[in-house]
């Protein structure tokens, strides 16, 4: 019995020397996956740092935000217009969420672009982090990981995403996108057990479709976690996901109608039959391929062609190729090559501008989901690599690393093309065939800075390459007048509302022109033009009772600031011009309920609040003409004499 204790001692000391053991092993797992992790996330905040000195630009940076009356204050009634799908809308972009950020973002620090590329960075890196998080649920190693969401992080076709502050759409829903599908990755992965995890993909999946369309791929992409994870392929699958394809049928046709609405859908593509647009998707499955290996003249804006050259009827036989090429991997069970196929084909088949919508028919933002299928290969085969041949996988990896140090520098230099409206047009220049778009675009970026001749010299350059634009003319126009050159504002006006007299703008801004010149009826004759041509624009309203006005017929005034205030009511310099004039016809409650909303509207303008307490002091309401006066006087207005007496 004694020899047998020693053995009982023995069997405790290697129970006990095992727990540290597991410990370890363990805590190594944990920073293992954190160490590489910290790496991406340092190298793409470095790489994208420079983004956050740009500035707005002028390529929906302005309609988004700085122009966006939904935007304008901040309250109940504008966050619901901005989940209205018709008044929320903007060019016909439904993407509420994204909007609302904007929102907040204005709120709090104004126009200063700063906040907006830092939230901007922020959401990428998130999606950074998600990217790894999804390659370490797909079993890849933390090194594949690594490469893949350093792949996803730097890649030069990633700055229009992230450098353009319009652009939050794509962090923004790629945030939530990526977020469902790694819950639902994990749901699979984990044996379907956890219900929860599917069901907090479908909430955040309904937020990435509310930041942008694009995301209703997701479902599909789920369809390819079950291929990859080798659930059956059957019915079932796309049963089980029915809420999913509900999201995504009734926000595409959302998308689909909210287009229409603006438009969208027949710009620059009337031209083309239904073959020639599968012809562009082919041509385009095409050069989105070839950019992800070599990410060429990165411009913001592809033009649709005025011809369908030879590679647009070469193109779509290759992308039938690439297509074949997947179905043998197919056949040969090459799984992580069909599931990086499946990822991108999925994700980007809706960006192939079949339909045709907007300016241009390519777009480097349109990857920043779909790239992930292609990265993901390359992570997959060099883990396969890693088991087989160290020395080849070795070989990938360095190759891959000298690809990402290629990929930083064309990011960083790429990031600098988004600086200002001067940097992104003048890029577009210099990187497309002669068309009017980024000529126009800059001249407007330089007329906005009182650069005028710069400006002109840009629309003349527009206006040769293509003289029948009537937005050119009317452009050109507005530098001229705003130069206080109206003669060739008004001959510039005139041309533009000969190409195209249905735009109420050429017709408005004729008669500001010919107002200013002191010819009040031509101007009031062009100014009811403009309104009949369209009822809804404001401009419209406000230069037609700065006319009436000045011809003393004020009653008409009134009736078109009232109208201007329906369909813009936080303009506080309308509403303080409704005081005005509402008092000089002896309409002073409404003068008083005016110049209040403009106070409310903008509380620290000292004048709303003289001219309301002038409005008190003909009513002979002392106390409050008194409490009026003295708020402007502290706010450095000058009292005229007429009513100091109603300071004492």
């Amino acid at each position: 019995m004694a020899a047998k204790q020693p053995k009982k001692t023995k069997k405790v000391k290697i129970a006990k020397s095992s727990k540290p053991k597991k410990t370890l092993k363990k805590k190594s797992t944990a920073t293992g996956q954190i160490i590489p992790l910290l790496i991406v996330l340092v190298v793409t905040f470095v790489v994208f740092f420079p983004s956050l000195s740009n500035d707005f630009v002028n390529w929906d940076d302005d309609v988004n935000i700085i122009e966006n009356v939904n935007l304008e204050v901040f309250n109940w009634e504008s966050v619901k217009n901005i989940f209205h799908p018709i008044k929320g809308h903007v060019i016909g972009n439904y993407n509420p969420l994204t909007i609302f950020t904007f929102a907040v973002e204005k709120h709090l620090v104004g126009l200063d672009a700063t906040l907006y590329h830092v939230n901007n960075l922020i959401l990428h890196l998130v999606c950074t982090l998600l990217v790894y998080r999804l390659m370490l649920l797909l079993r890849l190693s933390p090194m594949a990981a690594m490469l893949v969401a350093l792949l996803f992080g730097i890649h030069p076709m990633r700055v229009e995403s992230v450098a353009w502050i319009t652009e939050r759409k794509d962090v923004l829903f790629g945030a939530f996108y990526l977020g469902a599908l790694c819950l639902y990755t994990r749901y699979v992965a984990e044996g379907l057990k956890n219900k929860k995890l599917f069901w907090i993909a479908l909430g955040l999946f309904f937020f990435s479709l509310l930041s942008k369309i694009q995301a209703v791929a997701l479902p599909l992409t789920m369809l390819a976690v079950d291929y990859y994870f080798k659930r059956p392929l059957n019915f079932k699958l796309i049963i089980e996901k029915i809420p999913f394809f509900f999201f995504s049928l009734f926000f595409g046709l959302l998308g689909i109608y909210t287009l229409s609405l603006q438009g969208s859908l027949a710009d620059d593509v009337t031209q083309y039959s239904f073959f020639d647009r599968l012809l562009i998707g082919g041509y385009s499955w095409i050069v989105y391929l070839i950019k992800a290996v070599v990410p060429y003249k990165m411009v913001a804006l592809y033009p649709y062609p005025k011809f369908l050259t030879w590679q647009f009827y070469v193109a779509p036989f290759i992308a039938l190729g690439t297509v074949a090429a997947a179905f043998w991997a197919f056949k040969k069970e090459m799984r992580g090559i069909v599931f990086g196929f499946l990822v991108f084909f999925f994700n980007v088949v809706f960006m192939l501008q079949i339909l045709g919508a907007g300016q241009g028919f390519i777009a480097d933002r349109f990857t920043y989901i779909p790239y992930l299928g292609l990265f993901f290969i390359a992570g997959y085969y060099f883990d396969k690599l890693n088991k087989k041949d160290v020395k080849k996988a070795n070989l990938l990896k360095y190759g891959l690393m000298a690809f990402l140090v290629v990929c930083a520098y064309l990011s960083f230099q790429q990031i600098k093309t988004w600086k200002n409206g001067e940097t992104l047009w003048t890029h577009a220049i210099n990187n497309l065939e002669a068309t009017t778009l980024p000529y126009g675009n800059r001249g407007f970026y330089y007329r906005e800075r009182k650069e005028y001749q710069k400006a002109l010299v840009d629309y003349n350059s527009a206006i040769k390459l293509n003289s029948s634009k009537g937005d050119l003319f009317n452009s050109r126009g507005k530098t001229y007048f705003d130069m206080n050159n109206v003669a060739p504002a008004i001959e510039d006006y005139r041309r533009a509302i000969a190409l195209d007299d249905t735009k109420a703008e050429y017709h408005v801004n004729l008669g500001a022109a010919l107002g200013a010149q002191g010819n009040i009826p031509a101007a009031l004759q062009a100014l009811n033009a403009g309104v009949a041509a369209d009822p809804e624009f404001a401009n419209a309203y406000l230069n037609r009772s700065l006319a009436y006005s000045q011809q003393s017929q004020f009653q008409e005034a009134l009736q078109d600031i009232d109208k201007y205030l329906t369909l813009k009511p936080n303009n506080s310099e309308m509403w303080y011009e409704k005081g005005l004039i509402s008092r000089l016809v002896g309409k002073n409650s409404e003068s008083i309920q005016a110049f209040t909303r403009a106070i409310q509207l903008e509380p620290n303008r000292g004048i709303f609040y003289y001219q309301r307490g002038r409005t008190y002091a003909g009513m002979n309401q002392p106390n409050e003409a008194k409490r009026d006066l003295l708020q402007a006087q502290q706010m450095g207005v000058t009292i005229e004499d007429d009513v100091k007496g109603f300071l004492r």
